[in-house]
């Protein structure tokens, strides 16, 4: 569990940082960093809830474990959605750049999620 959380941590961070520079430079504009981090925010709450209910239902039966992780997954992706569709209906940002930078945060926050599992599973072995 530590090293998913100070992996996802350090990943989010040193892109942070990086839209931050680069917004610094004037190199992207300040509605642009703004979507960037509106984007990263919601895919952090959602990586750091998969963990969550991962840690929960660790150590569960499998009927638990399987409520926790596909019904938390259903929700997790509802709770994207409406995020999504909020920020880009109400806030006044760079819509595509928003979608763009949050595709970006979701894939390699999935990737490291499933690395996560993976690694989970083969020390319960």
């Amino acid at each position: 569990m530590n090293n998913f959380v100070r992996s996802t941590f350090l990943f989010y961070l040193v892109s942070f940082i990086l839209v931050s520079l680069l917004n610094y430079l004037e190199v992207i504009s300040q509605t642009f960093f703004l979507s960037a981090l509106y984007a990263g925010a919601i895919n952090i709450s959602n990586t750091f809830l998969a963990a969550i209910l991962y840690n929960r239902s660790y150590k569960s039966n499998h009927t638990i474990f399987m409520i926790f992780n596909f019904g938390g997954l259903g929700i997790r992706l509802f709770f994207l959605l409406i995020s999504f569709i909020l920020v880009i209906k109400f806030l006044n940002i760079d819509k595509y750049g928003f979608i763009f930078i949050f595709f970006i945060f979701y894939f390699v926050s999935l990737i490291i999620e499933v690395i996560f599992y993976s690694t989970s599973s083969e020390k319960n072995k």
